[in-house]
């Protein structure tokens, strides 16, 4: 349940939270201040985006009880820190598991100590939350099994480039932040092209 300032106090038991969102199941610190001014400090807390919404949590399950909700359009700016990246495209189509791994320690270990790549990582972050929420809805729909096949292509040449000698993982790193780039770019547009279909009511295939 969200209030006019932004602030979302725990949801009542019976708060529809049928729109979960996306999050990368990491602990994060959450600082949000509203448009009001009012400014609220979470520590080890649980994040899910939705197009609309911050949904915060103590809990990685996101119990209703439990969950505060942010309107986005309520809020002055949220600032998020964590220990490791947000992939939410990547966890939205190919879940939790090895492929996430990898490409989280590609992003870390080439494109994240770099200006350029952290100028990425920061356009990535700020775009990807409704892409994913939309992909996450139709996980059979072409441009998301598109968008999977991508992710699953990279997370195997990380793997790769990581048993390769210092040339092979250079060619790799660009190869790797060139598909970094188309994948986000197929998955914008797969996302433009489910939520017209959402919204004229056709079933995305």
């Amino acid at each position: 349940m969200s209030t006019d300032d932004g602030a979302g106090p725990p949801a009542d038991g019976d708060e529809d939270l049928s729109e979960m969102g996306v999050g990368d199941g990491r602990e994060k610190h959450l600082l949000v201040v509203t448009a009001a001014g009012k400014q609220f400090d979470h520590e080890k807390v649980f994040l899910r985006h939705t197009e609309t919404e911050y949904l915060v949590c103590a809990d990685p399950d996101f119990p209703p009880a439990e969950t505060t909700r942010y309107r986005k359009s309520d809020l002055h700016r949220a600032e998020i820190t964590q220990h490791h990246s947000n992939c939410f495209i990547t966890t939205a189509t190919a879940g939790e598991g090895p492929t996430l791994d990898s490409l989280r320690g590609f992003r870390a270990d080439v494109m994240a100590p770099t200006r350029s790549g952290r100028a990425l990582l920061r356009v990535y972050e700020a775009v990807s939350p409704p892409i994913a929420a939309t992909l996450a809805r139709h996980p059979d729909a072409g441009p998301t099994r598109a968008v999977r096949w991508l992710v699953d292509a990279c997370g195997s040449l990380a793997d790769r480039r990581d048993r390769t000698g210092a040339v092979g993982r250079a060619l790799l790193s660009v190869v790797l932040i060139a598909l970094y780039v188309v994948g986000v770019v197929v998955a914008a547009a797969g996302h433009v092209w489910l939520r017209g279909r959402e919204r004229v009511g056709s079933t995305p295939n």
